[in-house]
């Protein structure tokens, strides 16, 4: 059963893609909030194995990269991306990510020149890596977006589409003729549509304003709509965390939160969250309630900060309900959009912040909280990951000093049925390669 709607953008092969807040960037080496690389992803590709190259391991430390003969994109366009991110002026937020990459570390030092760094091209479409040391997500490490082999200067698109416009609430973007993989029922043009109010996202699918809703913020409202051919859902490595100053505090919240009430009160929209790893392990360890507790003074407030975002709000109403049992006294600070909650110089004492891993291995999520833990405790992390101890894991990684894990998202969404090939993996990126109507 499909929900009755208006299907006009079909006729013109257009799709609009509903989103709830606007890029911060479009540049694929420094993006890094979600929807800047959820539209980069259709408009750079990065390598992918069996799809535009191969990936050979040769042994523990190294790798033949294969590019495929079409693909657009080259040896030494990776060889200067890989540079690009290491040198220190350009400020990439990926730099330790790569620090894997043989003399990766002294090249950002600059203590070594940009040409030493594990990288060696072998021909125009083939380039051998060299690893400092063994880890076990290369393949993933380079499938991500920030990797793409594109020139750093200018930026050319060499994903299935290309920018067309970028307006204040409105981007167009239009087939990439020179697409390697380029077909010709792609549909012509993906327009993503700025909607910041989630109560006008089934209205505007009903009368054909959007055809795709935004995969984050599908109400718990809706879910009755589940059933019918218009519904999608998939994974999503999208976290809840929060963050909180006072360590006690951190404590009483943490095995006091009602995960599993919110949940189910939220109708599935997201699960409960024990560990940053997401991965099963014994809850056991976190139940029951904090009986030493550092109160507050009677005349100090809580800072409490977020983006004003579904289902935000509703998870920040649990949070000031816990602290009002505590006779603790709070103000509350709500940003409008992301680039605003990300850019204030505040520093809250309570804060929901939304982590996504970089690239697709659990590794990404420990580099990002692995300085917030003791130096002891950063030893015990980097050796378990190492010998892939997973509940050792998700034992240590409950919680950091600071953090605390509270849901896991999903990707949540309405598409047009007769609309094929909208594929989005688990980081929430976009294949648009095959976007046809029927």
């Amino acid at each position: 059963m499909k929900i009755e709607r208006i299907s006009k953008n079909r006729e013109v092969n257009r799709v609009y893609v509903e989103i709830d807040s606007m890029p911060i960037s479009l540049n694929p080496l420094l993006a890094n909030d979600y929807i800047s690389k959820f539209i980069l992803s259709a408009m750079y590709e990065p390598l992918i194995k069996d799809k535009n190259c191969s990936i050979q391991k040769l042994d523990d430390l190294t790798y033949i990269i294969e590019i495929h003969q079409d693909f657009l994109g080259d040896s030494l366009l990776f060889l200067k991306t890989i540079q690009f991110h290491l040198n220190k002026e350009n400020s990439s937020p990926y730099f330790k990510e790569l620090i894997c990459f043989k003399n990766a570390l002294a090249v950002y030092k600059k203590q070594l020149s940009p040409d030493q760094i594990g990288v060696s091209i072998v021909n125009h479409k083939t380039f051998k890596v060299t690893l400092e040391y063994k880890i076990d997500y290369l393949v993933e490490l380079i499938q991500s977006i920030f990797l793409a082999p594109v020139n750093t200067t200018t930026l050319t698109e060499n994903g299935p589409y290309k920018l067309f416009s970028h307006e204040p609430n409105h981007i167009v973007l239009i087939r990439n003729m020179d697409y390697f993989n380029f077909v010709d029922s792609l549909v012509a043009e993906v327009h993503f549509i700025l909607n910041t109010n989630i109560n006008n996202s089934l209205s505007l699918y009903e009368i054909g304003e959007i055809d795709i809703t935004c995969n984050t913020q599908f109400s718990h409202k809706n879910t009755h709509l589940m059933h019918f051919e218009d519904f999608c859902q998939s994974e999503l490595n999208l976290f809840f965390l929060l963050k909180v100053k006072n360590r006690s505090l951190l404590e009483f919240i943490y095995k006091e939160f009602p995960r599993e009430k919110i949940a189910k009160q939220l109708e599935g929209v997201v699960t409960p969250l024990y560990n940053l790893l997401d991965f099963q392990s014994d809850t056991g360890n976190i139940k029951g309630n904090v009986k030493d507790f550092d109160m507050l003074l009677a005349e100090e407030k809580l800072n409490i900060s977020f983006a004003n975002f579904y289902p935000n709000n509703l998870i920040i109403k649990e949070i000031e309900w816990l602290l009002t049992k505590k006779d603790i006294s709070f103000v509350r600070c709500s940003f409008e959009d992301f680039e605003s909650f990300l850019s204030t110089k505040e520093n809250p004492d309570i804060e929901l912040s939304l982590v996504m891993p970089t690239y697709a291995h659990y590794s990404s999520l420990i580099k990002t909280f692995i300085y917030d833990y003791s130096i002891e405790l950063q030893k015990e992390i980097i050796d378990a990951m190492n010998n892939n101890k997973l509940q050792k894991l998700a034992y240590l990684l409950c919680k950091t000093q600071h953090y605390i894990p509270l849901f896991k998202g999903k990707s949540m969404y309405l598409k047009e049925p007769s609309l094929k090939g909208f594929h989005m993996n688990e980081l929430g990126l976009l294949d648009l390669s095959k976007l046809t109507y029927l």
